[in-house]
């Protein structure tokens, strides 16, 4: 049976503010190991010329590469981090191989893009048929959404390497999804301006970021996955299993109903912050935030961590972004809602430089961070 002896769940230090990087996740470091790989991947870009050849810069959420004069390929792979190790703690694995599905359509359609398949790599201890098959399962479910096809993978086993909460259950599980674009440019953001919309979509709680950060805070000092969370109606294991939306449905349906969406963003690591990656010189100001999700209030109450941390690890109730001329607003409203999505005008585009402004909490965001307004 899975246990409650999870490795990262140590205590947070009394009386210190609790972060990120002290959950074992740096993700400063992280980006200053990062320049040395893109030093050398980002100059293959130049060894393709014609088909093949990349059309939006790295760091984008998914590339696009050209195909011919009229058909582009966009391309983006994800995982789904350490959520795996609150699903072996439960015993329960089919959210899991929706959240694989989830992180990579996401991505994709942010460049406009129809995702149309994928393949997955899962590396495990041991090829357990309940974890796969309930991995299968998700995945369908997730793909049956998306209305893609998963058309093949790789399945790894690492007896000796792989460790976990439930000893011979240790997995992780990534994937590639492609999308294809007919005639059309890719979405890439240059088109924001000031004055444009931003439309917030709802998240379904914690996603699969800052994960790491909710263990150490809701699994402390031998807490369990099954302790029940008022606030959230909700176990803490259910709580932080609750499935990714997929925004491919609502998205695809806005594109159609004639918008020109000026952005998409998907709100993942780093939050709101995800809308600097548009490329426009521009500030986003929100003054209408949706509500923040339950859970939020409980990690930051029990892990005393800073506002400013919160906004910057955690997706704090917005999933998804759709940046539209204001003229529109209306018609991609009634779009997202002809699928079942919901959607709520939550800020506006602002002159530049790049910079997320949360007035209603007092913070700004920029430089990958947000600090306390001045």
């Amino acid at each position: 049976m899975p246990t409650d002896n999870d490795p990262s769940s140590s205590s947070p230090s009394a009386g210190q503010p609790l972060t990120y990087a002290a959950s074992g996740v740096d993700t400063d470091a992280a980006s200053a190991g990062l320049a040395y790989l893109l030093a050398w991947v980002g100059r293959t870009q130049s060894f393709r010329e014609g088909i093949g050849e990349a059309m939006v810069p790295n760091g984008f959420f998914a590339n696009v590469l050209r195909m011919s004069d009229r058909l582009s390929l966009a391309i983006s792979t994800d995982g789904v981090g350490s959520k795996s190790a609150v699903a072996q703690l439960v015993g329960s694995y089919e959210g899991i191989g929706w959240d694989a599905v989830a992180v990579n359509v996401n991505d994709v359609v942010c460049t406009g893009a129809e995702p149309v398949a994928m393949v997955d790599y899962i590396s495990l201890q041991a090829p357990h048929a309940d974890l796969l098959g309930e991995l299968g399962k998700g995945m369908h479910d997730g793909a049956e959404r998306s209305r893609i096809a998963i058309v093949g993978g790789e399945l790894s086993q690492h007896p000796d390497t792989l460790t976990g909460p439930r000893e011979g259950y240790a997995f992780d599980i990534s994937g590639t999804c492609v999308g294809v674009l007919d005639g059309v440019a890719p979405i890439t953001g240059s088109q924001v301006q000031p004055g444009d919309v931003v439309l917030a979509l709802p998240s379904n709680g914690i996603h699969a970021n800052g994960m790491t950060l909710a263990r150490l805070v809701l699994l402390a000092n031998g807490q369990g996955h099954d302790r029940f969370l008022d606030e959230c109606g909700l176990t803490v294991g259910e709580e932080l299993l609750r499935p990714t939306h997929i925004y491919v449905p609502q998205a695809l349906a806005v594109m159609r109903s004639g918008v020109n969406v000026h952005g998409f963003a998907h709100i993942s690591g780093d939050g709101l912050l995800n809308l600097l990656r548009l490329d426009a010189e521009v500030g986003y100001r929100f003054d209408a935030l949706p509500e923040v999700s339950p859970v939020f209030d409980v990690i930051q109450r029990e892990g005393g961590v800073a506002d400013e941390e919160m906004w910057r690890v955690f997706n704090m109730g917005v999933g998804f972004c759709i940046v539209v001329a204001a003229a529109d607003v209306d018609r991609a409203l009634d779009a997202v809602r002809s699928v079942g999505g919901e959607a709520t005008v939550a800020g506006h585009v602002v002159p530049g430089p790049k910079r997320i402004e949360l007035p209603t909490v007092g913070l700004i965001g920029r430089g990958g961070i947000f600090e306390v307004a001045p």
